[in-house]
């Protein structure tokens, strides 16, 4: 006992040689910290989910930890052991929790902070066509590529692709458009999709705006309930930007036009149609039955005519506002 008091105290006055940031945000979450360690199950185990957070919250305040090593060692000085119930984390037992780690333990925590920042942020004013009550629901969808960075050279340094083979991977995130929120910044598997990746997080009552990488059949059938039934239900809604009509692009079939109004011309909306898709993959993912509304915008961008062709599930809205 009187060793293991020793190893302690050794473990304490130990500094990092450095300061350590982001300490505050932990005496923060420290109530949902303690629900993370009051909902574990396994009585048996010796290093738990909210000693994990405490560690990785750190380190992403804190360049000097970039390694399960050096989680280890910065896991037994003073300025960890303030925050921590264990002496140490073992680089090896923190790579197996790693693997069986729930992050959806975690979802309270973000819903929390989430509501604490929608708090303050400032409401937007009414318009008279509801645009901002709108863009409170209005999640942008994007992914982008990151190319591999020197840190992780070491795992692709044996491959059999060498020299002109580029490494990237890509992230996939999801933005509150009212607040600039995060709703979901996801890695997605390998060799799926962005729009296989946009199906799995889809959330009722949102609207989804998409570039034209998520042109999908099953991703706008993903946005109703049931979509081969006879009345399919819409789930979420849905503006995803479609290139013209041409080649693997498709036209909208027996479709009717829409007036347009002075406020929809000033916007530059020359074209408001409603039509169907008809194709066998349409047909096969049951979007051929449900009518669909095309918008299409003229703009400029650096003193150069643009189009833009907007397909969307929005028919109780003006061309104008889809088009904003």
């Amino acid at each position: 006992m009187a060793n293991e008091r020793s190893n302690h105290q050794s473990a304490v006055d130990r500094e990092w040689p450095v300061q350590v940031i982001g300490g505050k945000y932990v005496r923060l979450l420290a109530r949902y910290l303690q629900k993370l360690r009051d909902e574990d199950a396994h009585g048996n185990r010796r290093l738990y989910l909210d000693d994990v957070f405490v560690a990785y919250l750190l380190a992403f305040f804190n360049p000097s930890i970039r390694s399960l090593r050096t989680v280890e060692d910065f896991s037994q000085t003073r300025q960890a052991q303030q925050h921590l119930s264990v002496r140490k984390i073992c680089k090896s037992t923190l790579s197996d929790f790693n693997k069986i780690a729930d992050p959806q333990r975690l979802e309270p925590i973000l819903q929390a902070l989430r509501c604490q920042l929608t708090r303050k942020h400032h409401s937007r004013s009414n318009s008279a066509d509801g645009l901002s009550e709108m863009l409170e629901r209005t999640v942008a969808v994007d992914g982008t590529f990151i190319p591999a960075v020197a840190e992780v050279a070491w795992a692709i340094a044996n491959s059999n692709n060498h020299g002109t083979t580029r490494h990237r991977a890509r992230l996939d995130a999801r933005l509150n458009v009212a607040t600039w929120l995060p709703e979901a910044l996801v890695v997605p598997a390998v060799g799926q999709s962005e729009s296989d990746s946009a199906i799995e997080h889809l959330q009722e009552g949102c609207i989804y705006l998409y570039d034209r990488g998520y042109m999908s059949f099953a991703l706008l059938a993903a946005h109703y309930h049931k979509p081969h039934a006879e009345k399919a239900v819409v789930k979420s809604s849905f503006v995803v930007r479609f290139k013209p009509a041409a080649g693997n692009s498709p036209d909208l079939k027996d479709a009717t036009d829409c007036p347009l109004s002075d406020a929809d011309r000033a916007a530059g909306v020359v074209s408001d149609r409603v039509g169907n898709f008809i194709s066998a993959t349409a047909r096969r993912t049951g979007i051929s039955r449900l009518r669909l509304r095309e918008v299409i915008v003229t703009y400029e961008e650096q003193g150069q005519p643009k189009t833009l062709r907007l397909i969307t599930n929005l028919h109780d809205v003006s061309a104008k506002t889809i088009g904003l």
